[in-house]
């Protein structure tokens, strides 16, 4: 079998965890003097630490963006009240007169960060040498200042943090990359040290090299009765199959599925069941690189 190394997160530490465990057990046994230097440990560890921080960053990125949608809500609630509170002055529909306040071209309210900035900028400076009487606390200069300011800290906060998911994803990256180096160091000693079907490269997280890939799923399972208590069972070939493995379990005896049989043929015979019994038949195929998945369960009724 090929022993591939993926560069996900993922894969790494699992592999990683294990090639530390297979080392530990056989690392006095066998020469492995470059997988030492690796420090596959400190490798592991940071990576760990990167994904750690990369997935914080992220956290952070999420609640700076509630912050500056919050900040675009409340800017957007500022200027449609002002809009309404200035209709008598300035008119029901765009004019001119309307340039000052920002809202230049129509009385639409634009929903991009730069357009209400430049908006609220306007409105500050409008209200100031026009406020709105009786307008409160909601409507004035101040608070067109107070709305701009928190909006541009929020968008600024939100680009900020955009660099540092950015940065932290690179350095993650760049960790894993480490680690992926010092396994494939690992792989290539044990290429030098283990044989191909030693079963110490299972230890390390590895696949045997020397195994064929686990056989296919043997198919179109048949399985009746013969006599009053023996079942004749017989199946399709299976793809790398070298032999098969049968099962039996007869429902209220057996507490799992017992290995009766591993033919070479593809063809058996179950024989000295009890009788009036309910037994479920599976096979499935066999070589040195595994066993295949199990056949569905047939039921036989015996007599």
């Amino acid at each position: 079998m090929r022993n591939t190394i993926k560069r996900t997160i993922g894969f790494l530490a699992d592999l990683g965890n294990k090639a530390i465990a297979g080392m530990t057990l056989y690392v006095a046994q066998l020469t492995l003097p470059n997988s030492v230097t690796a420090n596959l440990p400190g490798r592991l560890d940071a990576m760990t630490v990167a994904d750690t921080d990369h997935k914080e960053t992220i956290v952070q990125l999420k609640a700076r963006g509630l912050v500056l949608y919050g900040a675009r809500q409340s800017a957007t609630e500022f200027v449609r009240i002002v809009r309404e509170l200035l209709r008598p002055r300035l008119g029901k529909k765009y004019s001119q007169a309307w340039d000052a306040t920002g809202l230049t071209g129509s009385l639409a309210i634009g929903e991009k960060e730069n357009d209400l900035l430049r908006v609220l900028y306007s409105m500050a400076a409008y209200l100031t040498s026009y406020p709105i009487a009786d307008a409160g606390a909601n409507a004035t200069a101040l608070r067109a200042s107070e709305l701009h300011d928190a909006l541009a800290a929020a968008s600024a906060a939100v680009v900020q943090q955009k660099d540092a998911v950015d940065q932290a994803m690179k350095n993650r990256d760049a960790k894993a990359k480490a680690l992926e180096s010092g396994l494939r160091i690992l792989l290539s000693e044990l290429h030098k040290t283990l044989t191909p079907l030693d079963s110490r490269w299972l230890a390390f997280g590895f696949k045997k090299p020397g195994a064929r890939a686990t056989p296919d799923m043997p198919l179109n399972l048949l399985a009746v009765l013969i006599g009053t208590n023996a079942i004749s069972m017989k199946w399709d070939p299976a793809a790398r199959a070298e032999y098969y493995r049968v099962y039996k379990k007869v429902i209220g005896v057996d507490a799992d599925f017992v290995s009766v049989g591993s033919p070479a043929d593809l063809d058996f015979t179950i024989e000295g069941l009890p009788g009036n019994s309910q037994v479920e038949v599976v096979v499935s195929a066999v070589n040195n690189g595994g066993e295949s998945v199990w056949t569905s369960a047939v039921l036989v009724q015996t007599l």
